[in-house]
């Protein structure tokens, strides 16, 4: 009975963090933020995470989609919350287009 209800409230955790991520991104959005979320690709001694840059100028937040959903969640409110507050960002420099 104690592992039926501990799966349980594991599951509900698990759908509110996945409501809250719906919310968060709505909000971005609101904002004129993009927000993808993706497969990150690793290589060895390379720990990838979550981040933001700008893409053709337009503002863009990726989020690592094989993150715990706890983890984006804290990312993107954090981003969000500092946008908000007018904490300001290092816009990077704009450089030439990669040629491939």
């Amino acid at each position: 009975m104690i592992k039926d209800n501990y799966g349980s409230l594991m599951a509900q955790a698990k759908h509110k963090n996945y409501a809250r991520l719906e919310e968060l991104i709505g909000a971005a959005k609101r904002m004129n933020i993009e927000v993808r979320t993706e497969k990150l690709l690793r290589d060895i001694g390379y720990r990838v995470h979550s981040g933001r840059c700008y893409l053709n100028g337009q503002e863009l937040i990726l989020l690592d989609r094989d993150a715990p959903i706890s983890d984006q969640v804290d990312f993107l409110s954090a981003e969000l919350a500092r946008r908000r507050s007018g904490t300001p960002h290092s816009e990077p420099e704009p450089h030439d287009p990669v040629e491939g």
